[in-house]
């Protein structure tokens, strides 16, 4: 029996949900309503560019995710 892979973001029926929480998010967000302002100012403005550094600022916000990082706490660097 393999396990079935699903795209990071999507929800064991395919329905988006939160990078952080795993709640329901909107189609464009990577985090939901309620994780979105628990980011840092800066964070939350360096997420929202939609430039050729988009792709590499979200690397940078799910690999903070993963490592464990509160929050409040993610840097966005790029």
């Amino acid at each position: 029996m393999t396990a079935t892979r699903r795209p990071h973001g999507a929800g064991p029926d395919g329905a988006l949900v939160c990078l952080a929480c795993d709640r329901p998010r909107e189609a464009g967000h990577y985090l939901c309503r309620s994780c979105w302002p628990a980011l840092p100012g800066p964070a939350r403005i360096r997420l929202c560019r939609r430039d050729r550094l988009a792709l590499a600022r979200l690397r940078q916000l799910v690999d903070q995710l993963h490592d464990g990082t509160p929050l409040n706490q993610i840097e966005i660097t790029l």
